[in-house]
């Protein structure tokens, strides 16, 4: 069976793809086409079949074949004794993101999963693509080139793994280890385009050093640069990736870093993901969620390597990557959720629980992000201290490459715990009883001092004084239009204890009008929502909040309580202890 893909724009500003998919060579009399609900990666069903429309098969005479839905998502079409012809759909892609495709008169961004059918059966077959932009417009992706405008995938897992930019995109390229890397920006912003490249490939660079290798003959890099602030986003591809992020995001350094941690996760997915993956993850079923309990390494880990290999290549200080640490212990410790969901549990929940949050998500779900990246700290530390900083992570890393790489079969959580105990010598066994299926809590200061560090806590000066403790309702709160409303209430607060309710609309304290006063950042790094910050009262002291609940004034009458400390600060104690392992692990 041959099978091709012609893509089209005609209007590229009304939204719609025109796909025309050839299929040669048919032997059944039926065969059923679909489309993914889901990309992977992003761990939520997505629907894409809702945005088709128009679908139609014909003869290579152009005489109509009767199609019949068979569900949500697919189509079986009754071709009989015919042997080849045309599936002609279009696609609405009106919702920019990294997890869908987009279509305007500025640009085509395509997500192959939400673009391409497959038919059932044949997803090992050879796809050709051929694309018709509108004049003037450039096309870059990560997929093999065959021609003019022409691509081919060797089957229809690759296919949708490309992602595609098409449009007027500024293109910067450099090479590491002999191998060509694409960097596309659509948009623009505040950036340096030679500061960018330089970083970018110094991560590049970095990452090569710790792999030995990159499997790939060329690499795209796919930044969408937007006007919107909390606009950031990675999708990790085979060859390439897709990232979402603000325009201005580029400077101060703290906002930079933004930017080059992102990159710096997306790329490392290309070993942790695309190709070391959790058994359940492949092959894979597009039709339906797939359950793994090992995100908190795919994900998680993935981040901590994610600042680890910035102040290797030299685009973060020490500095940096000790505030970033402290930064993800001290929000760790504000959410109540730790304490009740498991990593492991919080894998498998992703579905349910990371990318359809409900306003309990804080007191009964913690993020396997943060979790696994505070799990890779603590295994790292781990394994130089076994080792006497002979091996890290890193040697755990190329080990499970070297083994579980070479069929694609994946790896399980007995696999894990068996090459941590090869690279350590120690057994881990009772680490992930209490810390990955276990919801123990963290002693976060034992844990500095095994790296040669202590943890010091405590609030944000006022008027060049430090305050022994501020109050707090314990509210996520989240301004738009001078209107602020509460998106989370922490359990065991007074918040959570006297009745004020996720959705209300916070009007007044005592009289006070409400606003950005009564607000601070939950984290420097995270500005989506903030927390209440009630500097004009003490812990223990009466309020009345006046608030707007379903359209009704109400008011609540709180006993505020001591707020979470504003900063932790990691303070250098042993200078043995963090060259050891400064030395092993973050050096490299």
């Amino acid at each position: 069976m041959n099978i091709s893909y012609t893509v089209e724009m005609k209007k590229p500003q009304t939204h719609f793809f025109q796909i025309t998919m050839v299929v040669d060579e048919v032997g059944e009399d039926s065969v059923t086409a679909t489309m993914p609900v889901w990309t992977p990666g992003a761990y939520e069903i997505a629907d894409f079949p809702r945005h088709v429309r128009n679908l139609r098969v014909v003869t290579g005479e152009k005489k109509p074949l009767p199609v019949q839905r068979k569900d949500k998502a697919s189509w079986k079409i009754l071709n009989g004794n015919v042997r080849s012809f045309k599936v002609t759909y279009e696609v609405y892609a009106n919702e920019l993101s990294v997890h869908t495709s987009h279509l305007d008169s500025s640009h085509g961004y395509i997500n192959g999963a939400g673009m391409f059918l497959y038919l059932d059966g044949y997803k090992d077959q050879v796809s050709e693509v051929n694309i018709k932009p509108p004049q003037n417009w450039k096309i870059s992706t990560g997929m093999e080139k065959t021609g003019d405008n022409k691509y081919r995938a060797i089957n229809y897992d690759i296919l949708i793994d490309s992602p595609i930019e098409i449009g007027t995109h500024r293109s910067l390229f450099f090479e590491v280890a002999g191998k060509e890397h694409e960097i596309v920006l659509y948009g623009s912003g505040n950036e340096n385009e030679e500061k960018l490249k330089q970083d970018v490939q110094k991560l590049v660079e970095s990452y090569y050093g710790l792999m030995g290798s990159l499997p790939y003959k060329r690499y795209v890099f796919i930044y969408h640069l937007v006007n919107e602030p909390d606009f950031f986003g990675g999708l990790e591809h085979l060859n390439s990736t897709s990232i979402d992020v603000y325009s201005q995001t580029f400077a101060p350094k703290d906002e930079y870093n933004k930017f080059l941690s992102v990159t710096s996760h997306e790329f490392f997915h290309l070993w942790n993901v695309k190709r070391l993956k959790p058994v359940e993850l492949g092959p894979f079923n597009y039709q339906q969620e797939v359950y793994t309990t090992l995100l908190w390494l795919s994900e998680g880990v993935t981040n901590f390597y994610t600042w680890v290999m910035m102040l290797r290549s030299g685009v973060a200080t020490k500095e940096e990557y000790l505030e970033h640490l402290m930064e993800t212990i001290r929000y760790y410790d504000i959410l109540p959720g730790t304490a009740v969901e498991s990593a492991a549990d919080s894998s498998f929940d992703s579905w349910i629980k990371l990318y359809r949050p409900s306003p309990n998500n804080v007191n009964s779900y913690v993020s396997y992000y943060l979790k696994g990246e505070i799990l890779g700290m603590m295994l790292s530390a781990r394994i130089v201290e076994a080792t006497n900083g002979s091996k890290s992570l890193d040697e755990f890393f190329r080990l499970l490459l070297d083994r579980y790489n070479k069929d694609g079969k994946g790896f399980t959580e007995k696999d894990i715990l068996g090459a941590l105990k090869e690279v350590s010598g120690k057994d881990f066994i009772e680490f992930f009883d209490k810390y990955v299926r276990g919801t123990q809590k963290i002693d976060f200061d034992d844990e500095l001092k095994r790296i040669g560090y202590n943890i010091k806590r405590g609030y944000k000066k006022v008027d060049n004084v430090e305050p022994e403790t501020k109050a707090f309702m314990g509210l996520f709160v989240k301004g738009n239009g001078g209107k602020f409303s509460v998106e989370a209430v922490l359990e065991g607060t007074p918040a959570f204890e006297y009745g004020i309710n996720y959705k209300d609309e916070l009007v007044s304290i005592n009289k006070q009008k409400f606003g950005d006063r009564y607000l601070k950042n939950i984290r420097e790094d995270f500005r989506r929502f903030k927390i209440d910050d009630l500097k004009d009262y003490m812990p223990g002291d009466r309020v009345k909040v006046h608030l707007f609940r379903r359209g009704l004034l109400t008011d609540v009458d709180v006993v505020l309580g001591k707020a979470p400390f504003e900063y932790y600060k990691a303070e250098e104690i042993d200078d043995d202890a963090f060259r050891k392992y400064s030395e092993k692990f973050l050096i490299g």
